[in-house]
């Protein structure tokens, strides 16, 4: 079976770069909250940083699943060559430690404030 080069990068890489985006994003929505002093504002009854990160890591965790799952499959599949069962195996565990990350990523917040106190 053929594999495309950049195709293939963004599979086996693909859960790590959703975190990356997901952590890139949360970490410059918290700053930016924090400067202009929107951090404490709620909605839905928790703190509008605190919603914002779940909403995102929650997206990301998705669109991860989604990831791991394909890896799974072309992991499993009896009727590829090695070369992609290895190409499966290693989107699986990429995707798997990018869910642990997004996890790491989430906790903090569910735990502290977003913002420093002067």
């Amino acid at each position: 079976m053929q594999h495309r080069f950049t195709a293939t990068s963004f599979l086996l890489l693909g859960g790590l770069l959703v975190w990356m985006a997901d952590f890139v994003f949360v970490y410059v929505f918290v700053a930016v909250a924090c400067a202009k002093g929107f951090a404490g504002a709620s909605l839905l009854g928790l703190p509008v940083v605190t919603l914002v990160t779940l909403l995102a890591s929650t997206l990301a965790g998705l669109i991860t699943v989604l990831i791991v799952r394909r890896g799974y499959r072309l992991h499993r599949a009896a009727q590829m060559d090695e070369y992609s069962r290895f190409i499966g195996f290693v989107t699986f565990a990429c995707g798997a430690l990018a869910l642990v990350a997004l996890l790491l990523l989430v906790m903090p917040l569910l735990v502290t404030s977003a913002c420093p106190q002067r």
